[in-house]
């Protein structure tokens, strides 16, 4: 491995801890649109945003809707989680090999 290696990797660790603050900034806004909705009466009007409209739906259809979303965002980190993790474990493979030159 040489320079333009550690390069490369060093980029693509950049983009996946952006990736990465991305996903958890939106897992963190549901969590709490979700914390909403679930405070929210049964009797409420609640409103889903859906392309460029707003659609009443029932506050079992919204949860139900948001929980599906947040497993997904879930899961997408913990995909990401472990790619971060073994791009950095790469990095600093090329980066001992690179000292011992």
């Amino acid at each position: 491995m040489n320079e333009e290696d550690y390069e490369t990797l060093r980029q693509q660790l950049q983009a996946e801890m952006t990736q990465k603050q991305t996903l958890q900034l939106q897992y963190n806004e549901l969590k709490r649109t979700l914390e909403d909705v679930e405070k929210s009466g049964e009797d409420e009007k609640l409103f889903e945003m859906v392309g460029s409209i707003l659609i009443s739906k029932n506050k079992k259809e919204i949860s139900s809707n948001f929980k599906e979303k947040m497993e997904i965002l879930e899961f997408r980190l913990k995909t990401v989680s472990k790619s971060v993790d073994e791009t950095t474990k790469k990095l600093q493979e090329v980066q001992k090999s690179l000292e011992k030159k």
